[in-house]
């Protein structure tokens, strides 16, 4: 953007990445000095990991959150400004720094701007006030996962991946989900560490969720073709019984979902659209996840998180996901724990969905019309028809 185009651009950090990280990867410039506090240091760190230095020099300056004088002496003595262009990002930061930076921008001519997350807008306090669309920053879900200090440690799956006989059986498993109710539990119960991580047989459990599957009841032809599907991707002899428990328990709904939105009339809106993220910190090197994505993508400007739940659905499961949305999504990311309808959500799980940041939709023509309705959804709402789309 010309309009953000100088030689220097200081930053002041706050306890998010996001909005700071946009700053950079819109501003023309060779250089970035970070503002920090001791309590958000680590917000230069996980800005300056992402860009390499010959792309665009970071660097920070460490001042008191809240002693206004010593701030805007910092500010001011910041050396090799003189004779620049030089922007200030003041979207960060604590109300001593914000005053501290404007004050100086006005004594030096330095150029104030603001990035707006909610608006998508960039506001430059100078002039005549203009405001400027954003345009769309953020290219992948990775970005969001690296500035919450993780990393993708594998298990990333696109529509493309899957095959056109798996898509199949996550159709049938779709159709008879109230048939498939039936296994789930088991299906889950083997996907227990003490079975996956042992080499062994298939425990009792996975046995008795696979009759299920593969007795259909006489005359049900739906789910004759069930059993079928099943056949094709999972043949007895020589599939990996691990791999087909982990897919019965609840991995056919998140790609059930991500095909979904994949195949919607909006999907060019859904950047990186995944699933099945597996999550590491981002200084440990050992092969163990600490966080799992069922379904996430990002329209350019914000990252969305989705909870799959095939199965009953906790208290737990609500704060797992507003978790992930803080830490990696920011304060503009979006989670949405989804849930089949077997049995509608318990009242408090309702009612602690209401009291906090991330949206429920469940039932089938809510979730049906998610990917086409998902700029509708509001935080602390529960979706379960169209009705509730539109109010």
């Amino acid at each position: 953007m010309n309009e953000l185009k100088f030689d220097v651009v200081l930053h002041l950090a706050g306890e998010q990445s996001v909005p700071n990280y946009m700053a950079v990867k819109l501003s023309e410039a060779q250089q970035h000095i970070v503002l920090t506090t001791k309590k958000t240091k680590t917000q230069y760190n996980l800005l300056a990991q992402m860009f390499p230095s010959e792309e665009r020099l970071i660097r920070h300056i460490e001042v008191e959150a809240t002693d206004y004088a010593a701030i805007r002496a910092a500010v001011s003595g910041i050396q090799g400004l003189e004779g620049k262009k030089i922007g200030v990002n003041v979207t960060g930061g604590t109300k001593p720094m914000f005053a501290a930076a404007l004050d100086v921008c006005r004594e030096k001519g330095f150029t104030p701007f603001y990035i707006d997350t909610q608006e998508r807008m960039i506001s430059f306090f100078t002039g005549d006030y203009v405001k400027l669309s954003m345009p769309r920053v953020f290219e992948s879900v990775e970005e969001f996962v690296r500035l919450g200090n993780y990393r993708i440690k594998g298990g990333v799956k696109r529509s493309d991946d899957i095959s056109d006989a798996r898509k199949d059986l996550i159709k049938q498993f779709w159709d008879n989900k109230d048939w498939v109710r039936r296994a789930i539990g088991d299906f889950s119960q083997a996907t227990d560490k003490r079975y996956q991580n042992q080499k062994s047989c298939p425990p009792e459990c996975y046995r008795n969720a696979l009759s299920v599957i593969l007795s259909p009841r006489g005359g049900c032809k739906k789910e004759e073709a069930l059993a079928r599907a099943w056949e094709n991707v999972f043949p007895s002899r020589a599939s990996d019984w691990r791999g087909a428990a982990r897919f019965g328990a609840g991995e056919w709904f998140e790609e059930w979902l991500l095909l979904q939105f994949a195949n919607s009339r909006k999907s060019s809106d859904f950047c990186d659209l995944c699933s099945g993220l597996s999550l590491a910190f981002a200084d440990d090197n050992r092969d163990r996840s600490v966080q799992e994505i069922d379904v996430a993508f990002t329209d350019g400007y914000m990252l969305t998180l989705i909870e799959c739940k095939a199965g009953a659905v906790y208290q737990e499961h609500v704060q797992k996901l507003e978790n992930l949305r803080r830490h990696i999504g920011g304060a503009m990311g979006r989670g949405f724990l989804c849930a089949i309808n077997y049995q509608y959500p318990s009242e408090i799980v309702v009612e602690r969905v209401q009291n906090g940041s991330i949206s429920l939709i469940t039932g089938d023509k809510a979730l049906r019309m998610l990917p086409n309705r998902q700029e509708a959804i509001r935080p602390r709402r529960c979706y379960q028809d169209e009705r509730d789309y539109n109010e």
